[in-house]
């Protein structure tokens, strides 16, 4: 059942997800998520069990925010945590197969829309030269700017031509486009662009197109909002805009918070007319499934009502 379209398509009010992803989903069956984060089956059967277990609307396939980025060059660090640990280099190591691998396998296995996640090409930019140099860039050599950005997106090309030829839905996150990092004119010089033409690609092929930008999204929800998306995840969702939004329960809400804060959170989320009910942003890999089950029970419970 795609609850999710029925919902963009206002056929329903409301779907849930909490924004579960694969090292939430590993560490439920006690394996270490750099076994997960390179390998195909074991991220389709990590995932299939969160959705198994926590029985939400909708799956997002993925692992870290360094796929790509690795894919081109740059050195990622899997354990504890996805980090960044150097300069590019020549060596390359491309797990995008990988993710490509899990959607094949959790498309026969599951009958809920799954999303991929790609990267915006302003982040993925931003990870191949170094966040704080990129930044830099952006104000002092802008023809610089543009050439990392156009490699970027003409690799995001080629990865999402692949995607959607498995039919997956897309989820697009550009975190360091927020308007907490960037200013709302520099979005519009060198982020929107890129990423109005990946919403192209995808609604071509009639698939859904979400993105999720963390932080303040205030100074740049005009140009959000024209970018021909499904779905907005944001981490303020009183924000107006007339793409339907995606978000609701605070992340520190769903790790720290008590039922009855959990309910409050859901209770006035759902004064949106129309609203995939989320988390602000990814769950914590700590969170207890308690919490996450209070959050998808309340909400099937007022949904269902």
């Amino acid at each position: 059942m795609d609850r999710i379209r029925e919902v963009v398509e206002k056929k329903r009010r409301y779907a849930v997800f909490p924004m579960v992803c694969a090292d939430h989903c590993a560490s439920l069956l006690g394996l270490k998520f750099q076994e997960v984060a390179v390998d195909g089956e074991k991220l389709a059967a990590v995932l299939e069990y969160g959705l198994k277990k926590y029985n939400y609307d909708m799956l997002l396939v993925f692992s870290d925010p360094y796929i790509e980025a690795q894919a081109l060059g740059c050195p990622v660090k899997l354990d504890p945590f996805p980090t960044l640990t150097g300069s590019r280099t020549d060596h390359t190591i491309d797990r995008t197969p990988e993710i490509i691998k899990a959607l094949k396998i959790l498309k026969e296995k599951v009958d809920v829309p799954i999303f991929v996640s790609v990267k915006g090409p302003f982040s993925l930019a931003a990870f191949l030269a170094g966040i704080k140099e990129f930044l830099k860039m952006t104000l002092k050599n802008k023809s610089e700017t543009r050439k990392l950005i156009e490699e970027a997106l003409d690799f995001q090309k080629r990865y999402l031509n692949k995607l959607l030829c498995l039919e997956a839905n897309i989820f697009i996150g550009d975190p360091v486009a927020s308007g907490s990092v960037i200013s709302p004119e520099i979005f519009s010089e060198f982020a929107y662009g890129p990423l109005k033409e990946l919403v192209k690609e995808i609604k071509n092929k009639r698939l859904l197109a979400a993105l999720h930008i963390c932080g303040d999204t205030k100074p740049i929800i005009e140009q959000l909002d024209t970018l021909g998306l499904d779905i907005l995840s944001l981490e303020d969702i009183t924000i107006k805009t007339k793409t339907l939004k995606m978000g609701g329960v605070a992340t520190n809400t769903i790790l720290y918070g008590l039922p009855a804060d959990i309910h409050q959170e859901i209770t006035e989320a759902l004064q949106e007319p129309y609203l995939i009910l989320s988390t602000a942003c990814d769950v914590p890999v700590e969170t207890a499934p308690e919490q996450i089950e209070t959050m998808i029970n309340y909400s099937h419970e007022l949904c269902n009502n």
